[in-house]
């Protein structure tokens, strides 16, 4: 039994890192949102923050990461 909470409780505190580690800024960009799936060719994909010229109007773009 010490066995399972002590399994349970290493869950929770994986899982409580993962969330955490959403809370990311890069510059302008502000939160990284919640990650999409990867569409068909993609194995992954990456977020980049992309700023105009003048390094203002920031936002998020999901680069794919081909096969």
């Amino acid at each position: 039994m010490k066995t399972l909470k002590l399994f349970l409780l290493l869950i929770v505190v994986i899982l409580l890192l993962s969330l955490n580690s959403r809370i990311v800024y890069a510059g302008s960009c502000g939160i990284l949102p919640i990650k999409p799936i990867p569409p068909i060719g993609c194995k992954d994909l990456r977020p980049e923050c992309v700023c105009d010229a003048n390094g203002n109007n920031c936002h998020w773009e999901w680069v794919c990461i081909p096969n």
